[in-house]
């Protein structure tokens, strides 16, 4: 094997392989996902070309799967007896997904995605938001309001967390805002009879 080392991605999986000059053109199988490839050319400008179409590749900037570079702690890619493809989780050997970012039962992350959060489909905003409708209802309880916010969050937290159950979804959080909203609805309620 000679000639100049340069990088590429998978065409199924986006994992980023290495080849040397000598190699373009041959057929190999990702490491990765195990689909079958062809290591795309290397022309003198650098720039990859595809060697069956020998047009220009042009690389989406997908993830990188963490476990490409994790060595023994790396998330292991099986494949199922029905033939479908699973990444089994190095920490608690949960199955999830070939296409998951994260492991559905602890959430360490598979992908670079897998490591940012999604503000807008987090429910730990709704969860954090109920905690302190909680904390701030206990003081004001003849006001009851935040008490009552701090029930009604906490509920639509867990309710989302529980569809999310991969994601760190603040369950706990909502789970304290609930307890602190229901003690200042009963001390609020108390001031009245």
């Amino acid at each position: 094997m000679s000639g100049r080392r340069f990088g590429f991605n998978c065409a199924y999986c986006s994992s980023r392989l290495e080849a040397v000059e000598s190699q373009s053109g041959d057929q190999g199988q990702c490491p990765t996902c195990g689909n079958n490839i062809v290591i795309p050319i290397l022309d003198r400008y650098g720039r990859l070309i595809d060697p069956l179409t020998g047009k220009i590749i042009k690389q989406d900037p997908h993830p990188v799967h963490a476990y490409a570079a994790a060595g023994e702690r790396a998330p292991l890619i099986s494949r199922e007896t029905s033939g479908e493809q699973i990444i089994r989780c190095p920490r608690c050997d949960t199955r999830s997904p070939i296409t998951s970012n994260n492991c559905r039962s602890c959430g360490i992350p598979f992908t670079m995605e897998g490591t940012t959060i999604d503000p807008a489909g987090d429910s730990n905003g709704m969860a954090v938001a109920s905690l302190v409708m909680g904390i701030f209802g206990l003081p004001t309880a003849c006001l009851m309001l935040p008490s009552f916010l701090a029930v009604m969050l906490g509920a639509f937290a867990l309710v989302r967390a529980q569809k999310r159950a991969s994601e760190n979804s603040g369950r706990g959080l909502a789970i304290a805002g609930i307890i602190l909203g229901g003690i200042g609805l009963l001390l609020g309620s108390a001031r009245f009879f």
